[in-house]
């Protein structure tokens, strides 16, 4: 695949990674990010050999570019996520003090 034109947003992306959507379908959790939670069918298929490692590592990319452009253009969902990541750092710094 040379190019995936990301401004297509998540149609595209869903109808690039076919298999890896009907594979999470089947996860235990709605919200599943597939990188360890129990229950989660992409990492079963990767066990086994259905799904390339590489295939699900392009795939959590350009979800993750595609959430970056979401917050990008949303200025709400923008500053949801400076807080969050606020309040990440506050708790590291909180911690280290210790």
């Amino acid at each position: 695949m040379r190019e995936l034109q990301i401004w297509a947003g998540n149609d595209g992306l869903s109808d690039t990674f076919t298999d890896v959507e009907a594979i999470a379908q089947s996860c235990r959790f709605r919200d599943c990010q597939h990188t360890g939670e129990p229950g989660c069918a992409v990492q079963y298929a990767l066990e086994t050999g259905e799904l390339n490692f590489a295939r699900l590592q392009n795939y959590l990319k350009l979800q993750r570019e595609l959430d970056y452009l979401a917050r990008k253009q949303d200025q709400r969902a923008n500053l949801a996520e400076k807080d969050r990541w606020k309040k990440i750092h506050k708790e590291l710094r909180r911690r280290s003090k210790r």
